[in-house]
C-alpha cells in the first residue's frame, strides 16, 4: 500500500486545542479583540530593538491565560510569550507542525514535517537555532569539539528577553514564529500578519503545543499551454488561502534510549549518522534501527507487560463500524512482540473527541488518521529521536477511498474464489477484514519496517493451494510487508478457507519484530549486542521465510510488486490467468443493475486489464534477472538465473503476452463501456513488457552474465532477442501471412522500443560539452545485436510479401521495411 510514504496533504479535525487558560484548566471561550499587526523586527516582536527587561508583571499581566509545562506559555490578548527557565535552555527539542485544515487547495506548506531545534541564550536575547546529528563522535574524543561545532544548525528566530520569570527565567514573546514568514514554520508561502495569529498554547511537563492560523496568497499553475485568457502567457491572479496548524514542541529524552545498530539482512528503518571516533582508519557510517522504547516491567521474566506499551490513538472522525477493523488490525502485531518478550505490548484506542487538551497531532502520540479523501492509498511513517531511533510519534494516514482499491483488488484476484465478491458491493464484514489487513501493514511501516517485497517468492507455487500449508504458515505469503495482495494463485478446486486469501502478519514479521526488539542480556553497548544479532541474522540461511530483499539488488525477479507465489512467475501467472478468465465471466453480472450506469464495469474491466499487464510483467523479470541474498561473508549475493527458466519466461510471454487472450476481447463488455478503445488498451499492455524486456539495463545484465558463464550455461543476448524475435514476428514465416491488428500494434511497438535504444534523444546543444568522463553512447554489445535483429526482420518482411494475399498485411510490412531503414540510417 504504501509506496516512499509521506504524509498526507489533505486536512481534517482530526482534534483540537482549547485556547490557554490561567492555571493549569481550561477556561471558556471569550470574544476575542481586534488582532494588531506584529512587527517582523528581527530582534523582538514588539517592534523595539534590545533594551532592558521590563518588570513581569507589566509583561505577564492579569489578564494573561497561562499554562505551565515544558516551559510556562501564556496567551495575553493575541501576543503568545514563552517563559523559558534556565534547566530548558541548550536541550534538544524535536518541532512537528501538521495542517488541521485548509482552504484554497492548499498542497503543504514550508514549514510542514519536522526539525530538532534548541532554545540558546545570547545576552538580552534567546534564540532559537537547529540542530543536526548527521554527525557525531564520543564525547571523550579529542575531535569532539569539532563534530559539536557543525553540528549547531541555522538560526531560526532571535527574541528579545522582555522580563525575568521566577528562577531567571527568560520570558519572551513568539508570536512572529507562527504570524509570520519564519520559513522552518511557516504554513503558506507568504503568510500575512493582519490575517494570522495564535489560537492556543497549551504546556505539559515534556510538551508545548500551540494550534495557530496563518492566512497568504498562492499563485494558481498556469494552463497546459501557458497562456492566459489573453493569449500571451498573462498572469494567473493570486488566491488567498488560509491554514490551520498544529504545532507540538517535545523534548527530546534526557536519558536517551540505547540504539540498535542496523543490518541489511533485516528489514527495519534507520537513523544515520557519520561517527568520527570510530576506530575504523576512516569515518564510518553508523545506522540505528527505528523502533520504539520498550522495557519489560518485570526485567526476569521471559516474557514480561512492557513498562510503556506502544498506543496507536484511533481518529474519532474513523467510521463508526471501522473502528473494531482498525483497533484489529493495529493489535495484529501484539503475537510478534510476544516473540520479542513483551505481552500486550501494542494497543488501539480511541481518541477522545472531546478532551480540550488531547490533540491527534501531538508529538507524544501515535496516531491512525482518517482522512476525508478520494485517494486510493494508505501510508505509514514515524518521527524518531535523531540520536538514538526512538520513535516518538508514529502516523497512519488512512484515506477514505482506500476501500474502492482495495474492492477492485479483492474482486480481480480472488472473486472467483469468494462467493461473497461476486454480487457487488461487498459486504461489511469482508469491507472491515480488508481494511484490518490495510491497517496492519501500515502500522507495520509505524513501527519501523520497509516493504519487503521478496517474501512473497520464499514459498513454493505449489505450496500456497494447500490449505494444510497455509493453515501452518498462516497465509500464501511470509510477511504483511510485502505487496502481495490476495492469493490469486489459489483455484477454485483448492477449496481455500476464505480467511487464508488475505495476508496476514507471517514468520517473517515475527522474526523482523523479535530481531529489532528482543533485549540482549549482558549488553551495555550497541557493538555489544553484535555476536547475539548476528546469530539471529544468520537464521535466514536456512529458514528462506525470514529473508528480506537485497538492498542493491534492481533485478531480482523473486523481489516483485503485486505479486504472488513468485517463486515460480510462470506458474503462478498461468494460474492467475486462469482466475482471471472467470472473473472476466463474472464482470456482467456482477456490476450491471437496472437504473445504473455502467462506470462499475468499466473500472473492473480496466482493473482486469491491467492485472493481465501485471501477470505478464512478474514473467518478463525472470529474462536477465539474477536471484539476490543478502549475506555478510558467508557466500554470493548475486546469482544469475539458469538459462533454461529465462527461455521458458519466454514461451510463456509469446503465448500469453504477445497473444491477446479472447476473454479481454469481450463484445459483451466493451460494447457497454466504449465505442472505441481496445487496440489503445491491448498496446499499451504489450508495449509495456516489450519495453521492459529491451531496456538498456536488462540488455546489459545479459552481455555481463555471458562474460562471467561457463560455455552454454546462461542465456545470452543473441539467443534472447532471437526469440523474442520468434514470439513477435511469428507470422512472417507462415506459409500464408496475414497479421492482425493487435499484432500489427505489437510489432511497431516493438520498432518504438528498439528504435529507442539505437536512437536515443541526443544532448541539447546548450548542454555541457562531452568529456571523458561521460558514459559512451554505445557501451556494449547491444547496438550490433538489436541492429542485426532489424536486418533479419527487414529480410522476413521482404519474402513475406509475397506470401500475403492481406491488402492491411501488405502495407503493414511495406511500412514495416520503411520504418527499418530510418531506424538504422538515423
Amino acid at each position: 500500500m504504501h509506496r516512499n510514504f509521506v504524509l498526507c496533504t489533505v486536512f481534517t479535525i482530526a482534534g483540537s486545542l482549547a485556547a490557554c487558560s490561567r492555571g493549569n484548566g481550561p477556561e471558556p471561550a471569550t470574544p476575542r479583540p481586534e488582532r494588531a499587526a506584529v512587527s517582523q523586527d528581527t530582534a523582538g516582536a514588539g517592534g523595539r530593538g534590545a533594551g532592558a527587561p521590563r518588570p513581569y508583571a507589566r509583561v505577564i499581566t492579569p489578564e494573561a491565560r497561562t499554562r505551565v509545562g515544558l516551559f510556562k506559555t501564556h496567551l495575553v490578548g493575541d501576543r503568545l510569550y514563552c517563559e523559558i527557565p534556565k534547566s530548558e535552555l541548550n536541550k534538544d527539542m524535536i518541532v512537528m507542525s501538521r495542517p488541521i485544515t485548509a482552504t484554497g487547495g492548499f498542497g503543504g506548506g514550508p514549514g510542514a514535517g519536522n526539525r530538532v531545534v534548541a532554545w540558546e541564550r545570547d545576552g538580552h536575547r534567546i534564540v532559537l537555532r537547529g540542530r543536526s546529528f548527521e554527525i557525531s563522535a564520543d564525547t571523550a574524543a579529542a575531535i569532539y569539539s569539532a563534530v559539536a561545532a557543525q553540528r549547531t544548525g541555522p538560526i531560526i528566530a532571535r527574541f528579545n528577553i522582555e522580563a525575568w520569570g521566577p528562577d531567571s527565567a527568560s520570558v519572551i514573546e513568539v508570536t512572529r514564529l507562527f504570524t509570520t514568514n519564519v520559513p522552518e514554520f511557516a504554513a503558506v508561502n507568504t503568510p500575512t500578519a493582519d490575517r494570522s495569529f495564535v489560537e492556543s498554547a497549551v504546556a505539559f511537563p515534556d510538551v508545548v503545543n500551540v494550534v495557530y492560523t496563518q492566512t497568504g496568497t498562492q499563485t494558481p499553475q498556469a494552463s497546459a499551454a501557458g497562456r492566459g485568457p489573453g493569449g500571451s502567457g498573462s498572469q494567473q491572479r493570486a488566491q488567498a488561502t488560509t491554514v490551520r496548524v498544529h504545532w507540538s514542541m517535545l523534548k527530546l529524552p534526557e536519558d536517551p534510549m540505547r540504539p540498535r545498530l542496523h543490518d541489511r539482512r533485516i528489514g527495519l528503518n534507520s537513523v544515520t549518522t557519520i561517527d568520527y571516533s570510530r576506530p575504523e582508519h576512516r569515518a564510518e557510517e553508523r545506522r540505528y534501527v527505528r523502533r520504539y522504547r520498550l522495557e519489560k516491567r518485570d526485567p526476569n521474566a521471559e516474557i514480561s507487560e512492557p513498562v510503556k506499551p506502544i498506543v496507536f490513538w484511533i481518529d474519532p472522525a474513523t467510521p463508526e463500524w471501522l473502528v473494531p477493523w482498525v483497533k484489529k488490525g493495529i493489535e495484529a502485531w501484539r503475537p510478534a512482540y510476544e516473540g520479542a518478550g513483551f505481552r500486550n505490548a501494542i494497543e488501539g484506542r480511541v481518541a477522545p473527541a472531546n478532551d480540550p487538551d488531547f490533540s491527534m497531532f501531538d508529538a507524544r502520540y501515535s496516531v491512525i488518521y482518517w482522512r476525508p479523501s478520494t485517494t486510493q492509498n494508505a501510508t505509514g511513517g514515524q518521527v524518531v529521536d535523531p540520536r538514538t531511533g526512538e520513535i516518538l510519534k508514529a502516523e497512519v494516514n488512512m484515506y477514505h477511498n482506500v476501500m474502492n482499491l482495495l474492492r477492485n483488488w479483492y474482486f480481480t484476484q480472488v472473486g472467483p474464489l469468494d462467493p461473497r465478491a461476486r454480487n457487488l458491493p461487498l459486504p461489511d464484514s469482508l469491507m472491515g477484514r480488508l481494511v484490518e489487513y490495510v491497517v496492519t501493514h501500515e502500522v507495520g511501516h509505524a513501527i519501523g519496517f520497509p516493504h519487503n517485497m521478496k517474501a512473497s517468492a520464499m514459498y513454493p507455487a505449489d505450496s500456497i493451494r494447500s490449505v494444510e500449508f497455509l493453515r501452518r504458515m498462516g497465509s500464501h505469503v511470509a510477511t504483511l510487508m510485502d505487496y502481495s495482495r490476495f492469493n490469486y494463485v489459489a483455484q477454485p478446486e483448492d477449496n481455500i478457507p476464505l480467511d487464508l486469501l488475505i495476508p496476514v502478519v507471517g514468520p517473517y514479521d515475527r522474526f523482523a519484530i523479535m530481531w529489532q526488539n528482543k533485549p540482549i542480556p549482558g549488553a551495555r553497548t550497541p557493538d555489544d549486542e553484535r555476536p547475539v544479532l548476528d546469530q539471529w541474522a544468520r537464521m535466514q540461511d536456512s529458514i528462506p521465510w525470514l529473508r528480506f530483499e537485497t538492498s542493491d539488488a534492481t533485478a531480482d525477479p523473486h523481489a516483485l510488486t503485486e505479486a504472488v507465489g513468485d517463486n515460480d512467475a510462470v506458474k503462478s501467472s498461468t494460474l492467475g490467468m486462469r482466475n482471471l478468465r472467470r472473473v472476466s465471466e463474472m464482470l456482467i453480472e456482477a456490476t450491471v443493475r437496472p437504473g445504473n450506469d455502467y462506470s462499475l464495469l468499466n473500472e473492473l474491466y480496466g482493473n482486469m486489464v491491467s492485472q493481465w499487464g501485471r501477470y505478464n510483467n512478474h514473467v518478463a523479470a525472470i529474462i536477465g534477472g539474477a536471484e539476490t541474498f543478502e549475506r555478510y561473508g558467508t557466500g554470493p549475493r548475486f546469482e544469475p538465473l539458469a538459462e533454461e527458466r529465462q527461455r521458458e519466461a519466454m514461451r510463456y510471454l509469446a503465448q500469453n503476452a504477445f497473444q491477446v487472450p479472447d476473454f479481454i476481447v469481450r463484445e459483451d463488455i466493451l460494447r457497454r463501456i466504449e465505442q472505441e478503445g481496445i487496440t489503445t488498451r491491448v498496446r499499451n499492455a504489450q508495449a509495456g513488457v516489450l519495453n521492459s524486456l529491451l531496456s538498456t539495463q536488462r540488455l546489459n545484465r545479459l552481455v555481463e552474465y555471458e562474460v562471467l558463464a561457463d560455455e552454454g550455461g546462461t542465456y545470452t543476448l543473441a539467443e534472447m532477442l532471437a526469440d523474442l524475435r520468434r514470439a513477435v514476428w511469428t507470422e512472417l514465416t507462415a506459409a500464408n501471412v496475414r497479421v492482425d491488428v493487435f499484432r500489427r500494434n505489437l510489432q511497431r511497438a516493438y520498432l518504438e522500443a528498439v528504435d529507442r535504444q539505437l536512437n536515443p534523444p541526443e544532448a541539447d546543444e546548450d548542454g555541457p560539452a562531452q568529456t571523458s568522463q561521460q558514459q559512451p553512447r554505445y557501451p556494449s554489445d547491444v547496438r550490433p545485436a538489436l541492429r542485426g535483429e532489424l536486418l533479419e526482420i527487414d529480410r522476413l518482411a521482404a519474402a513475406a510479401l509475397n506470401r500475403t494475399n492481406d491488402a492491411m498485411t501488405r502495407l503493414h510490412l511495406r511500412d514495416v521495411r520503411m520504418e527499418i531503414e530510418k531506424i538504422l540510417d538515423r
